[in-house]
C-alpha cells in the first residue's frame, strides 16, 4: 500500500507543490508565513484565504458558463487561474490553522478544509458545474407543464371510463 510518486502528501505543502486536477498539472509555490507575523496577522490571513476560496468557486462557475452555455472559445475560458488560486488558498489554510492554534489563537478546520487539496478542488469544480446548471435550468419550472399533462391524462382516463 505505497504512495504514488506524483501524489502530494500533506507534509509536503511547503515549496513547490504539484497537483493534478482533471488531467492537468498545476504547480503552486507556497511558503510559511513570516516568523514575525502576529496572531492577528495570521487570523486575517486565514479569513483572506477563505475569501479567496469563495471567489474561486464563483470564477469556476463563470468559466463553466462561458464554456458550456455561451460557447466561448477555449482560450477565453479560464479554469486555470481559479484552480491555481484555490490550490494556493487551500494549502495556506492548512498551514495557518495549526500556526494560529500554536500561538494561542482559536482556529478550526471547516469540513472542506480537511480534504486533500486535489479532492477539494475537484469538489469545487463539480459544485461550480452543478450551480451553473441549477441557475440556468431554474428559469424553466417543469411544474406547470406537469400539472397540464396530469390534467390531460386524467381527462382521457375519465373519458375512457365513462364510455
Amino acid at each position: 500500500m505505497g504512495v504514488e510518486k506524483d501524489e502530494v502528501q500533506p507534509t509536503a505543502y511547503l515549496g513547490t507543490v504539484k497537483v493534478n486536477i482533471r488531467d492537468k498539472d498545476h504547480y503552486v509555490h507556497t511558503s510559511a508565513p513570516p516568523m514575525g507575523a502576529t496572531l492577528d496577522d495570521l487570523e486575517k490571513a486565514l479569513l483572506h484565504n477563505r475569501a479567496i476560496i469563495d471567489d474561486c468557486q464563483k470564477r469556476m462557475k463563470e468559466a463553466y458558463v462561458n464554456q458550456v452555455y455561451e460557447f466561448k472559445p477555449p482560450m477565453l475560458v479560464n479554469y486555470d487561474s481559479p484552480t491555481q488560486d484555490a490550490i494556493m488558498a487551500h494549502i495556506n489554510i492548512n498551514i495557518l490553522i495549526p500556526l494560529i492554534n500554536v500561538r494561542g489563537g482559536k482556529a478550526s478546520f471547516a469540513k472542506p478544509e480537511t480534504f486533500h487539496v486535489k479532492q477539494r478542488v475537484e469538489i469545487m469544480r463539480n459544485a461550480a458545474e452543478r450551480m451553473a446548471h441549477m441557475e440556468r435550468h431554474s428559469q424553466h419550472n417543469p411544474m406547470p407543464a406537469a400539472l397540464i399533462a396530469m390534467l390531460v391524462v386524467s381527462t382521457v382516463i375519465f373519458a375512457l371510463f365513462i364510455n
